[in-house]
């Protein structure tokens, strides 16, 4: 009994790939950002504000990924 192959078209090739590149872009980028957060520097022990910050950080980041790739790139 063989087993069906999965075979996926292109599109969604392009966005697993890309998928997979963002979720990359952001680790990275949270790594880096934990280094100079103002709780890192002041030494603040409020580790629940710092939690809401880095989530407001995310979506704001997101939001403006998906705007980039909504604008009409013109060459």
């Amino acid at each position: 009994m063989q087993r069906p192959k999965l075979s996926l078209s292109k599109p969604k090739k392009i966005i697993l790939i890309l998928l997979m590149i963002n979720v990359v872009a952001f680790s990275t980028t949270q790594t880096i950002a934990e280094k100079y957060t103002p709780s890192q520097i002041v030494k603040e022990d409020n580790k629940d504000l710092d939690y809401i910050e880095k989530g407001w950080q995310i979506v704001n980041w997101s939001y403006n990924l998906i705007k980039y790739f909504k604008k009409p790139h013109t060459a």
